[in-house]
């Protein structure tokens, strides 16, 4: 049941309310209550995109709970082609179905940034959910075939203990030698190859696909209940985002 929004929720999600329309307090709840373990883990710096896919609609899918203003310098998603919008999250049709996030390397920087999705569909097929490919100029890729996460030119790490594409699953950079693939709070893999990638701000990375060179390429089917874009996480903040995000699925009894 629908109840009205309350004075003592945190700024954003505040913002995110008035923005999205969304006044369920069981929702904004759990929303408020991973913000407030954002703010404490000193985790919302790190943050420059936080998608929640919450309220049912694309209207308040397409919001970036970091900065809930409609607009393409606030990161909001713009989408094309088909999605089924619904209470447990977004799912693109794998044939035409993307979104423009606006964020470009450049906002990130060469050796500091992740990526994190958390899917509800468990598929075997080549799809990518997330990326980038900066054609002569680095490669930005994020789950090719469920278990693969490039962060970089040639820089591939592997997840290598699962064979399901449920759950949460998170790629980060942390250096020009350190990267990690993490699924479900857990590091699986890591890579230490010494970047060699410049970074092209013309191209910004795509949800749900591939962007190549501005055309979007390996549609994903998969159902997103969560995704984020940011700068790179320690093992330890990557277990505590995880926890926080894995809690407020729950809480919408989204979980998987």
């Amino acid at each position: 049941m629908n109840r009205a929004v309350v004075s003592s929720y945190t700024a954003r999600t505040t913002a995110f309310a008035t923005a999205t329309g969304i006044t369920d307090t069981i929702i904004l709840d759990a929303l408020n209550t991973f913000d407030l373990g954002l703010i404490s883990n000193n985790l919302d710096t790190k943050m420059k995109a936080v998608y929640p896919f919450l309220g049912g609609t694309s209207s308040t899918h397409k919001y970036n709970f970091m900065d809930s203003r409609d607009l393409d310098v606030a990161f909001r998603l713009s989408f094309s082609g088909g999605f089924v919008n619904s209470s447990t999250g977004i799912t693109p049709n794998g044939i035409n179905g993307y979104a423009n996030c606006f964020i470009k390397p450049s906002d990130l920087g060469l050796n500091d940034f992740h990526y994190s999705i958390y899917q509800r569909t468990n598929t075997a097929t080549v799809q990518i959910d997330m990326g980038l490919l900066n054609v002569g100029a680095g490669i930005y890729r994020f789950l090719r075939s469920k278990v693969r996460t490039i962060l970089g030119d040639g820089e591939s790490v592997d997840f290598t203990s699962t064979t399901s594409s449920l759950g949460f699953w998170l790629g980060s950079k942390n250096s020009a030698s350190l990267r990690y693939a993490n699924y479900n709070g857990s590091v699986q893999a890591t890579n230490t190859v010494n970047s060699s990638s410049a970074l092209d701000s013309t191209n910004p990375f795509y949800l749900f696909a591939l962007n190549s060179g501005g055309v979007p390429a390996f549609y994903s089917d998969r159902q997103f209940a969560f995704s984020s874009i940011g700068l790179g996480l320690t093992t330890s903040e990557q277990t505590i985002f995880y926890n926080l995000v894995q809690a407020m699925q729950t809480t919408l009894s989204r979980n998987v």
